[in-house]
């Protein structure tokens, strides 16, 4: 795989990603949340099943393992990073006085 096609692929991957979902303020942003909820949940299941192939012998490419774990962790703290944003976003609200 040439660095170009990994950074087409990556640039296609982004622009889906980014683009925002057609509909209502509500709707939209909880689609958005269960989308990257789901990319965290699918990185996740791909570095578990990628480090018990490796533990198992069927993989040999440390690389590889090492790059689906990474993926997984940023996706991780991507979804944490988001819930403590809307957790600090809902104190304030809570603190506003009307």
């Amino acid at each position: 795989m040439s660095v170009s096609s990994v950074l087409s692929a990556a640039a296609a991957e982004s622009a889906g990603r980014l683009a925002v979902p057609a509909g209502s303020g509500a709707g939209a942003f909880a689609r958005v949340l269960t989308q990257f909820l789901n990319e965290a949940s699918i990185h996740q299941a791909q570095a578990e099943k990628s480090v018990t192939n490796l533990a198992a012998g069927r993989a040999d490419n440390v690389h590889n393992v090492m790059l689906a774990m990474a993926k997984a962790d940023l996706s991780f703290h991507l979804v944490l990073e988001i819930r403590n944003r809307l957790s600090e976003a809902y104190q304030e609200i809570m603190r506003m006085q009307i």
